[in-house]
């Protein structure tokens, strides 16, 4: 059951009082779970951008915006005004466009850029229209819709490109935190196979064991423990998208039985002796390691990666985008419903625009949300209400405590960058640790894995030791513990272990 969607409809047609086109566009989707509210361009000369949202001043809740490109003679100019004017105001409110163009690479490529979510026909049925606004809504929460960096406008011009072709693999290269999942879906929500399944894998999460017969499937009895059928992943794809993360985490013999499946689809259940089944999906990957060095350690088939990287697209790290940090922040506040309630001094401001963020995206979310937490009642965020390893970067003390996490500069030196990341890292976890075992005690690691790395799917100590193993020899490289007592001293902080004298 949907809950009540407020949305906002600017277009110089639907919307005109008593007009047959919005009693059309009324009755056409009458018992949806939609409240519409109109914004037209009656007089098209005398629309401007303020008129258009007007609307939102009157009724400022507003979960869509249904955009029309044209006003007047075919004039898409002030369209595109009005969804930049949107992005400005509300970041991360999701705007579909309403048109009855046809769809158009260049036009979709153009407005992706800008921020919207996609496209959306006019004389769209109910159940599409209904559909169209649930998939939007989901990608509300997309952080590639906010910010307006070069880096962050290519990214989405990228995926515009790459909607229309779903039978093009795609691997999509970034650091941990910037969002690969949500452009896999920022891709799915704008392709030919949008209506279909949106299937998403981490490959480091699944037992060896297991994992061919979480992708092929397997029968009743194929394996010790298997007491019914199970749908392997590839069959759960059928007709949509898969999405594997984390691909240079999969063992390599499991690349080798997985390359007939992506190169015609064909494919049997484990255990089964029928003919084969046939899986047609739009395969998009992700790695937070270059690909050059996974096939350098031989942690990637060439032939494997011959079959998912035709086209790469590379998510920028934050501190490629500090530009976009307040819009951030006031997208992480309305995700939360405190755009209204709370707001972030200009010192907290300046902080979080100088830190160097080793987490990325991911990273600045989890610092809004503990600092709304610490606010408590107050209307605004101030230094003191930041985490304890930005309050140190900011100068406010942490009363009773000495334990501050000294600020950090980039070293001059490039080839110590990857220790640096590394330090950074470890120090960020610390000071979640401290946090988490003064109110967990000894059962604190499932919570610190929950909050830390939702994306490991552990909370055991099985999963924690993993996750320290996979910091060492992760992106930063593979540091020599032996000659380095500063990371060892950390490892073994965070490990829970004394280190020996």
């Amino acid at each position: 059951m949907h809950s009540k969607k407020h949305i906002l409809v600017i277009d110089d047609q639907i919307g005109l009082d008593g007009s047959p086109h919005q009693r059309a566009f009324l009755r056409g989707h009458v018992g949806l779970a939609l409240e519409f509210h109109f914004s037209s361009g009656r007089d098209a000369a005398g629309f401007s951008v303020k008129a258009a949202l007007e609307p939102m001043e009157a009724a400022p809740r507003t979960d869509l915006v249904l955009l029309d490109l044209l006003f007047g003679e075919n004039d898409d100019h002030l369209g595109l005004e009005i969804l930049r004017e949107l992005g400005v105001r509300i970041p991360g409110l999701p705007v579909l466009i309403l048109s009855s163009l046809n769809r158009d690479v260049a036009v979709l490529g153009r407005c992706l850029e800008e921020g919207a979510i996609g496209f959306v026909e006019k004389a769209a049925k109910p159940q599409a229209l209904m559909q169209a606004v649930d998939r939007a809504l989901e990608m509300a929460h997309s952080n590639v819709l906010v910010g307006k960096c070069p880096a962050l406008r290519e990214l989405r011009r990228q995926a515009a490109r790459l909607s229309p072709y779903d039978q093009i693999p795609v691997l999509i290269i970034g650091e941990r935190g910037t969002g690969k999942e949500r452009v896999a879906r920022y891709i799915h929500h704008n392709g030919p196979r949008r209506a279909g399944p949106f299937v998403a894998v981490n490959c480091a999460a699944i037992p060896e064991a297991l994992i061919e017969a979480e992708f092929f499937g397997a029968e009743k009895g194929a394996y010790t423990g298997a007491t019914s059928r199970r749908i392997g992943f590839f069959e759960r794809a059928h007709g949509g998208f898969l999405f594997l993360d984390e691909i240079g985490d999969m063992p390599i013999t499991t690349q080798a039985k997985l390359l007939r499946v992506l190169q015609d689809g064909s494919y049997r259940r484990v255990g089964s002796s029928e003919e084969e089944l046939k899986a047609n999906f739009q395969l998009v990957c992700a790695t937070n390691i270059e690909p050059a060095t996974l096939l350098a350690k031989g942690r990637l088939r060439e032939d494997f990666y011959d079959r998912i990287a035709a086209v790469s697209v590379r998510t920028p790290p934050l501190n490629e985008c500090k530009a976009d940090i307040p819009e951030l922040c006031a997208h992480f506040l309305r995700q939360l419903g405190l755009v209204r309630k709370k707001r972030l001094s200009a010192g907290v401001l300046e902080v979080l625009c100088k830190f160097e963020w080793p987490g990325n995206v991911r990273q600045l979310q989890r610092v809004i949300q503990e600092s709304v937490v610490r606010s408590e009642d107050s209307s605004e965020i101030r230094k003191e209400h930041l985490p304890s390893f930005l309050r140190s970067v900011a100068g406010v003390g942490r009363a009773g405590r000495s334990d501050a996490t000294p600020a950090r500069s980039l070293p001059d030196d490039p080839r110590e960058w990857p220790r640096y990341r590394l330090l950074a890292e470890l120090d960020l976890a610390l000071e979640v640790k401290r946090h988490v075992q003064a109110y967990k005690g000894s059962q604190w690691k499932a919570e610190f894995m929950r909050l830390m790395y939702p994306h490991c799917k552990a909370a055991n100590a099985k999963g924690f030791d993993d996750l320290i193993k996979r910091l060492t020899q992760g992106p930063w490289g593979e540091p020599n513990l032996a000659r380095d007592s500063e990371l060892t001293a950390r490892l073994l902080e965070l490990a829970g272990k004394e280190q020996s004298r």
